[in-house]
Formats: C-alpha cells, sequence, structure tokens
C-alpha cells in the first residue's frame, strides 16, 4: 500500500532533513509482503540454499557453504529480529529480508535482503526496506543501516533510492538511514500490509492444494 507523507521533523538547526526521500516517490505495483515466523523456517532453508555461489557471497560476504547456511537458518532468533518474506503462488519464497537486532543495542538493527533470480527487477528489495524501516520505527529504532561488499550494485541501489548514507571503505560498504518517529498512520500501514500480506499468502495456500488435488490427489506441506 502507498505511505502517506509526514511532516518532517526539524533538526537542532531548524532545517528540515531529508527522511525516506524514496517512500514519497510513486510505488510500483503492489507486492504482497509477509511477516516470516519458525513455522517457515524450512522454506527459508530452501530459499537460502538456491542461491548460488556469487549470490552467497553477496549475501553474506563470504562464500557460505550449504552447512554455513543451515547454521544461520538455525540461529534466526524469531522473536526479537523481524523476518519478512514474499511468496510466489508455488509457496517458494523468493525473498527474504532479515532485520536483525544489533548486540547491546536498543536503538539500531541491520537489515539484510536476498532475491533469487526470478524475483529480481521487480522493485521487490525495495519494497522490502521500507517494509523493514516502517517495522523498525515502529518499535522505535533510531537507525537501520546494511553492510555489503562495495560490488553489490543491487544493495547500494536501494540505499541511494532510500536516501542511506553511505560510506566505502574499500571493499565494503556501509549505509545507515535515521528513522523518524513512529506514528498512528505508520502503526495502521504495517498492520494493513501485514494483513495484505497474510491474505495473499492463504489465497495461493488455497489454491496450490486445489491444483495439486485435482491433479495428484494430495498436496505435501509448504513448510
Amino acid at each position: 500500500m502507498t505511505l502517506p507523507p509526514e511532516t518532517p521533523r526539524l533538526d537542532s538547526a531548524g532545517s528540515v532533513p531529508v527522511v525516506l526521500p524514496y517512500f514519497n516517490q510513486a510505488r510500483a505495483p503492489i507486492i504482497p509482503i509477509r511477516p516470516i515466523g519458525p513455522e517457515h523456517r524450512g522454506q527459508l532453508l530452501q530459499h537460502f540454499l538456491a542461491l548460488n555461489a556469487e549470490d552467497r557471497y553477496l549475501r553474506f560476504g563470504y562464500a557460505a557453504s550449504d552447512e554455513r547456511i543451515r547454521a544461520y537458518v538455525e540461529s534466526i532468533r524469531f522473536g526479537v529480529d523481524e523476518i519478512f518474506g514474499v511468496f510466489n503462488r508455488k509457496l517458494d519464497l523468493l525473498a527474504v529480508a532479515h532485520i536483525a537486532m544489533e548486540a547491546g543495542q536498543t536503538d539500531r538493527a541491520e537489515f539484510g535482503v536476498s532475491v533469487l533470480p526470478r524475483g529480481r527487477g521487480l522493485g521487490i528489495g525495495t519494497r522490502l526496506f521500507e517494509r523493514a524501516a516502517v517495522d523498525a520505527r515502529n518499535h522505535g529504532l533510531r537507525v537501520l543501516y546494511m553492510q555489503c561488499l562495495s560490488s553489490n550494485g543491487a544493495m547500494l541501489k536501494i540505499a541511494r533510492r532510500a536516501g542511506m548514507k553511505v560510506r566505502n571503505d574499500g571493499g565494503e560498504t556501509e549505509a545507515h538511514l535515521e528513522l523518524p518517529d513512529d506514528t498512528y498512520q505508520s502503526h495502521l500501514d504495517a498492520l494493513v500490509e501485514n494483513q495484505t500480506g497474510q491474505i495473499d499468502y492463504w489465497i495461493k495456500v488455497f489454491m496450490r492444494q486445489w491444483r495439486c488435488f485435482w491433479l495428484f490427489g494430495r498436496c505435501p506441506d509448504p513448510t
């Protein structure tokens, strides 16, 4: 859904800072985004294992083996971190965003995202960042940041579109975004997006079960 523009806060110098500039631009087609829970751990694992060697290197910053990916998925702290995903009609996770709380910090979190090849070029990564930023501000966080290789053009594109402050340090880049305060509207927006994503998922579950039943007489559990 489209987030309405908000009145920006004045900084200490009395000027109006640029806050989330990309969020006030025209939207791409609606992309249903759903919160991901521990019941989807199997689908998360399938998503990350489907990344090729180059994609794994860009996503994690190192050559992640299957064993490292399994350990990563098992280490996700549901209930502390936030996970959002985009499902296709087969209930495969096309894209996953991970908002990870920094150890010992209560006001900043790290954003990470991965999109499978067949889901790229559709603006999914940017939409997941927008959704992550709304969720972070609603939880009282002040900063959302991401770290990536300087060669990760997709992540840098997201950062620039969102108006993040980008700092390049050789082969690595860090970008951070200062978040505005939460509002009743931001909480309502998050609620509506969550419900939209949930309804979209239920419809896809129903359609998948219907197709499997009529074609094969049964349908395996997607998780």
